[in-house]
């Protein structure tokens, strides 16, 4: 079985137009074949052996006949023989012209001018009496064999001995000879209508691909494709295997071609099938015979299409930037020594290009700067080129930021520049979340940059910018560096995350992707350092009341929820400045722990983590059902059912997603809580009666164990919640008492067998940085909750063994 890299026999060139070639060519051999018998029949058979008794009519339609087979008319078509014709006529008015100038300003005269008039006379004559005929017979010849085949088969008037026996078998011979020649010329008559079917599967292939129905120029390349795999397969038949419109495209953008109309030609077509999403078996091949390490001679060749800034190569040069930017991230700087040099002449555009030529729009100049901007945020994927970019000296970060550092949106106009600037920020959002050092050299470099900062956050203010530059700036803004020597002083920080406080807590805002982002980045910066959480608790009097409002179930959604639970928790241990805004933190955390645990406690998510991930297997491999043939009764019942089966399973996946990580913030919140504020048995009572007033039976330890009975399968999300809980059984046991503890002996047996069937992803988990609810390893917490339970009864044994004084 072919890999699927390698199998392109479902793409529409290969199933179309290489199968009519290949019957186009089969059909021009067996036309080729016809004339060899043709020729051979009439030389040996006919004219050999009959010619003395053939008549007239026979004897000039079979020499009429020989001459057209002996010419090789039937080897291209009749529209190539009239190009062929047109650049004739051409020569001949060259000729007439050198005969009657003596250069290109002057005639000639005298005698010469009555010499070069005779010898035009004569080329006329020799056109009229010569040329032309003989041009029509050439065009024309298997028609004329045709038509003089069919004009003796029907007239059977040929030519007999008076009965001697020897031409017995003349009218036979004659009779095989005409049908050959007619069924040859069906067969080029049909070749020639066949044509017309031809440029309609071009025509359809080229629309599948990409180019529109009135784009002249996409179905003359796809048409240039069908005419050099026809003329291929007519000399072989296998020339049609394993070629396809990628292959085509390479092969005509090859160094050692040596045609720029066929590089430009490759280029449009690589171009158009990267710009169609759906064609991605093209894109791999496209990465393998251009992006590819192995294959560096087309993007060196494309690499150099950049710099080129004349006005005749300028569409090669749109051309060339769009395919690297679709490549981009299959380049390794290090193997081309100067493409940052060629990328970095795409961010000129804006200055060189237009003071060079005048006839450079702007939208032209945008589009190069935008592809170059693409480029750079692909390459600085990878590590190594991020480093090579570092190195440059060509000033390509400045000349990056450019459009975000000059205010190019809000100093001249969002609609112009909206895309260029984003894709600037875009290129920033992946420098300055880099990790290492590498990532750290980036951020101070961009973050020196005071007019970059200052454009990002009037983005946040201004409500023209888009979503796309709202959510970039926040991604990039939440990044700056938080120690004293940062570019980006207290002030302008503490005016940021006010405008991320604003955009999070206002219910209003219809724009929900840009709200989550700003709860996120809250998280992030409000988990920091302590002037961070400040900067937070201090952007309006009601923030801390108005995200425990946002953590109510009845008044907002369920990621807004995660991110108030994470954003609180962390105000709660980051911010320890004894004032009146730690007062009203602490009070509204002690009143929101009793309505966060009755959640955590009484109403978990369903424990269905097997069959959710059994359903996600079965939703990622599912096939959809084929689709109807017949369009006019509709769709399938049983297909829509199922892709309607198939939707509902990914929503409840979803679902469950979020439902476990809102489950395991509130529990991570209920933990820091917990730990500070339960400090003895009687706050321990409290905070129970206020969980489930009235309910003696209530017990911390039993409920407890539900929850890690409940968790205790090997997943992620179920050691992330142990983690969680082992905290608050810590905290629990360090109380002075107040519970059974038999109870609490029968929950860390629970805790320890969850640990011990945890034990093998534990050691996977220690490689991820995915979960940060604490560093310590799930068993070493179960073994700190033993050690404190351990203490606790030795210290009960020496206050019943210690006699009262």
């Amino acid at each position: 079985m072919p890999h699927k890299l390698d199998d392109d026999s479902s793409w529409e060139e290969v199933l179309n137009i290489n199968s009519y070639a290949l019957f186009m060519g089969y059909l021009s051999m067996a036309v080729k074949g016809m004339s060899v018998l043709v020729v051979l029949w009439t030389t040996v058979v006919l004219l050999g052996g009959f010619v003395s008794m053939l008549g007239k009519k026979d004897f000039w339609s079979l020499t009429i006949i020989t001459l057209v087979q002996t010419t090789g008319v039937f080897d291209v078509f009749l529209k190539e023989k009239l190009q062929h014709v047109g650049k004739s006529f051409y020569g001949l008015g060259c000729t007439i012209s050198g005969m009657l100038m003596k250069d290109y300003s002057s005639f000639l005269s005298g005698r010469r001018l009555v010499l070069a008039y005779v010898l035009l006379a004569l080329n006329l004559l020799l056109f009229a009496v010569i040329l032309c005929p003989l041009a029509l017979f050439y065009l024309t010849g298997l028609f004329i064999t045709t038509g003089l085949s069919l004009w003796r088969l029907i007239q059977r008037d040929y030519a007999m001995s008076d009965g001697d026996g020897s031409s017995a078998n003349l009218e036979p011979a004659l009779n095989v000879l005409y049908s050959l020649v007619l069924f040859q010329g069906v067969l080029f008559c049909y070749r020639l209508v066949s044509r017309f079917a031809g440029k309609r599967i071009a025509r359809l292939v080229a629309i599948e691909y990409g180019f529109h129905k009135d784009d002249h120029v996409g179905q003359a390349l796809v048409m240039k494709y069908m005419r050099e795999t026809k003329t291929g397969c007519e000399k072989d038949p296998s020339f049609a295997k394993g070629r396809n419109m990628v292959k085509f495209a390479v092969a005509l953008m090859k160094p050692e071609s040596s045609s720029s109309g066929d590089y430009m030609s490759g280029a449009m077509i690589l171009d158009k099938i990267l710009d169609q999403e759906e064609l991605q078996e093209q894109h791999a091949l496209i990465r393998k015979l251009v992006g590819s390490a192995s294959s560096s001679k087309v993007m060196k060749k494309l690499l150099r299409s950049l710099r080129s800034s004349s006005q005749y190569n300028r569409d090669i040069r749109v051309l060339a930037a769009r395919i690297v930017a679709n490549l981009a991230g299959e380049i390794s700087l290090a193997s081309f020594p100067n493409a940052l040099r060629c990328i970095s002449s795409l961010l000129d555009t804006t200055t060189t290009e237009q003071q060079d030529d005048d006839s450079a729009s702007s939208a032209h100049c945008n589009e190069l700067m935008k592809c170059g901007l693409v480029i750079l945020d692909k390459l600085a994927a990878e590590e190594h080129n991020r480093r090579l970019i570092i190195a440059n000296d060509q000033g390509i970060l400045s000349k990056a930021m450019a459009p975000v550092s000059a205010d190019l949106l809000h100093c001249i106009d969002h609609a112009t520049w909206s895309d260029v600037s984003a894709a600037s920020m875009q290129f920033m959002c992946r420098l300055v979340t880099a990790p290492g050092t590498t990532g750290d050299t980036l951020r101070s470099q961009i973050f020196e940059n005071k007019g970059a900062v200052n454009t990002m956050e009037k983005i946040l203010k201004c409500h023209e910018c888009n979503e796309k530059l709202h959510i970039l700036a926040i991604k990039i803004i939440t990044k700056l560096p938080t120690d004293a020597s940062s570019s980006m002083n207290t002030k302008s920080r503490e005016k940021f995350t006010k405008l991320l406080v604003d955009i999070f807590t206002d219910e209003k805002n219809k724009d929900a992707s840009k709200r989550q982002l700003a709860g996120e980045a809250l998280a992030m910066l409000s988990d920091q350092s302590e002037s961070s959480a400040a900067a937070i608790i201090k952007a309006r009097d009601t923030v801390v009341h108005d995200l425990c409002e946002m953590l109510r179930p009845d008044n907002t959604g369920r990621e807004y929820r995660i991110s108030a639970a994470e954003i609180l928790e962390h105000l709660y241990i980051r911010y320890t400045k004894k004032d009146g805004y730690l007062e009203e933190l602490t009070k509204a955390m002690n009143d929101m722990l009793p309505m966060v645990l009755k959640e955590v406690l009484l109403f978990p998510p369903k424990h269905e983590e097997k069959k959710t991930e059994k359903a996600e297997k079965e939703t990622d491999g599912a096939k959809l059902p084929a689709q109807n043939p017949d369009p006019e009764k509709g769709p399938d019942p049983v297909v829509s059912q199922d892709e309607g089966h198939v939707n509902e399973q990914k929503e409840d996946i979803n679902k469950k997603n979020v439902d476990r990580k809102l489950h395991a913030a509130l529990l991570s919140l209920s933990a820091a809580l917990f730990e500070k504020s339960i400090t003895d048995d009687t706050a321990l009572t409290q905070l129970a009666e206020k969980i489930v007033p009235g309910d003696s039976a209530f017990s911390f330890p039993r409920e407890l164990k539900k929850m890690v009975e409940g968790n205790s399968d090997a997943t992620a999300n179920c050691l992330r919640t142990m983690k969680i809980t082992s905290r608050i059984i810590i905290s629990l046991i360090k109380l002075n008492g107040g519970y059974v503890q038999a109870e609490v002996e029968s929950l860390l047996e629970s805790l320890s067998k969850a640990s011990d069937n945890m034990l093998e992803l534990e050691g996977l988990m220690m490689f991820s940085s995915s979960d940060r609810s604490t560093t310590k390893p799930f068993n070493s917490l179960v073994k700190e909750a033993q050690d404190c339970l351990e203490e606790k009864k030795k210290h009960a044994q020496i206050l019943v063994t210690t006699p009262a004084l």
